[in-house]
């Protein structure tokens, strides 16, 4: 037995069980390791690696609280911590299938479930230590971004008929696709496949064909890989795209779920499970992606505070879009835990001014119960602040469109940063609330022009009825709140001897909408003539 296939090797265990660091530590000696460092955490995994080049790293999937081994594998490769001939190797006691298919995913060089026996571990390290000497120049290629000498590395590699051919031809024909040299990569792919059937080819191929708009092909090559391996995640991911551009969007749904529910912690997956739901109008799958997301990257390389205001953003947009009050109140609820579950994680929001958006967010729950003044009185308490917090001017806009404030939504819309808007999730939002909101502000539009038109021909009567149909549909719209105000004035001047105590009430109320609200200055003086004008007929009522 050959005790020394870790002498010299600085070795690195990252496991939260104090036992099993000492038992695995013993096993390590007896294959040679003298050089063993502890890390019960990721986070101190990673402070380790930015100070320490280690060779292996024996990295238990499961952390505690915090970081994951395959979040910390993320970070490595990110942060360029993780040496060309270091050695990644995931080590988990459990071996359910999302979480095996999610960690082989993002290929660390093997895994191991517990238990295993000393034998089978050497062979697995002398196995990849063997591999990382005689490619040592393609994996420092790959650690360098170089995808032209990948390939060119690659080509020679398989011109010597070496052990590790397969390896190199997927790794050619990965950086050619990446490359978009679609030919050469289709000539390596037809050569393979003809020798012999396997995953990686199929896949690849399919690959090449969505790239080349080849849908129906590139399905057929889904297929076959899927019934080579039902747990063959990025072949449902394919087939899911391929589906999508094919406009079978029921079919796209279910093979983006299929590869979901098999490896469910990729943020390109979920981003694909959003937009084909979205598409198929499926809020609550949208709502449980965009909180998958927001899991995935919370304690990782990925961690932005987007995603959790993302997350919330979709909540709240559900609750607005839902017809059934006990689903929406069930989106109500989960937007309110949400919050207050996030504000005991410093980490997460010291980056944005949370108490504003919270604010935001709470006047648009309110705005759904019916409270729309008191949504349109915590926007105006808050309105001075959103210059300078642009990661919340959308929630501000969300909130205008909400209580029918068109116009000044439609202003600060100009005023969002286009950098933010780069966000995909974000995107989707905009894009959805536009959807929602059109239809409705385009009956607004129709019912305040046809009320502008009826008082221009003195017809108050109409035109009371029509602004305040107006303001039914947007209820807190400043513009439309102050016509009804000027034609119910107009109407009670015209009333000179049986004044209606009823519309005088009803325009006395609606005077809250722009009761000490910021107000543009056309707006401004306009309020301030009809209020004038008003405070007149309340004396005349008084008298």
């Amino acid at each position: 037995m050959d005790n020394k296939t870790l002498e010299n090797q600085r070795v690195l265990i990252v496991d939260d069980q104090r036992a099993f660091q000492l038992i695995f530590k013993g096993v390590l000696y007896s294959l040679g390791a003298t050089n063993v460092a502890f890390a019960p955490t990721g986070e101190q995994a990673l402070a380790k690696c930015a100070n320490i080049n280690f060779d292996i790293l024996f990295v238990d999937y499961h952390l505690g609280i915090g970081k994951n081994g395959k979040q910390l594998l993320e970070d490595l490769r990110e942060k360029k911590l993780l040496a060309p001939h270091s050695i990644f190797m995931l080590v988990t006691g459990e071996n359910s299938v999302p979480m095996v298919m999610s960690a082989v995913e993002l290929e660390p060089d093997d895994y191991l479930v517990k238990p295993f026996s000393q034998s089978v571990l050497r062979s697995r390290i002398q196995r990849i230590q063997r591999k990382k000497l005689q490619l040592a120049e393609l994996y420092q290629a790959l650690f360098d971004d170089q995808p032209e000498l990948v390939v060119n590395l690659c080509q020679q590699e398989i011109s010597k008929d070496s052990r590790y051919q397969q390896f190199c031809k997927r790794v050619l024909v990965e950086n050619l696709l990446a490359l978009k040299r679609y030919d050469e990569a289709e000539q390596v792919l037809d050569a393979s496949l003809a020798l012999h059937r396997s995953g990686w080819a199929l896949l690849l191929q399919a690959r090449c064909c969505f790239e080349q708009k080849n849908y129906n092909e590139s399905l057929v090559l889904c297929q076959e890989a899927i019934e080579q391996n039902r747990y063959f995640a990025e072949a449902y991911d394919i087939q899911a795209q391929n589906y999508r551009a094919i406009g079978e969007h029921d079919l796209a749904y279910s093979s983006i779920l299929a590869a979901a529910e098999i490896a469910p912690f990729s943020m390109p997956r979920q981003y694909l499970v959003i937009d084909i739901a979205r598409e198929i109008d499926n809020v609550s799958q949208q709502v449980q992606a965009s909180k998958q997301l927001y899991e995935i990257t919370r304690r990782s390389i990925k961690q932005d505070v987007v995603h959790l205001l993302n997350y919330i953003r979709t909540t709240i947009d559900a609750a607005v879009k839902e017809t059934d009050p006990s689903q929406r109140n069930r989106y109500q609820q989960e937007a309110s835990l949400a919050i207050q579950r996030v504000r005991r994680d410093e980490s997460m929001i010291r980056e944005i001014d949370f108490n504003l958006f919270e604010a935001i967010c709470q006047a648009r729950l309110e705005s759904l119960g019916g409270a729309q003044y008191q949504a349109k009185k915590t926007f105006a308490a808050v309105a001075s602040q959103l210059p300078e917090q642009h990661q919340i001017m959308p929630d501000a806009i969300f909130l205008l469109n909400q209580i029918g404030e068109f116009e000044q939504a439609n202003a600060m819309s100009k005023l969002v940063p286009a950098d933010l808007m780069k966000n995909q999730l974000l995107n989707t939002l905009f894009s959805d609330q536009q959807n929602f909101i059109d239809q409705k502000r385009q009956q607004f539009g129709e019912l305040n022009k046809a009320g502008i038109k009826s008082y221009k021909q003195g017809d108050y009567a109409a035109a009371v009825i029509q602004f305040e149909s107006a303001l039914e549909l947007a209820p807190m719209n400043t513009g439309s709140a102050l016509n009804l105000i000027q034609a119910s004035i107009q109407l009670l001047n015209s009333q000179k001897k049986n004044r209606s105590r009823e519309l005088f009430e009803r325009c006395k109320k609606t005077f809250r909408i722009v009761d000490n609200m910021p107000l543009p200055d056309n707006h401004r003086v306009r309020y301030n003539d009809l209020l004038q004008q008003f405070d007149v007929l309340r004396d005349e009522f008084r008298r």
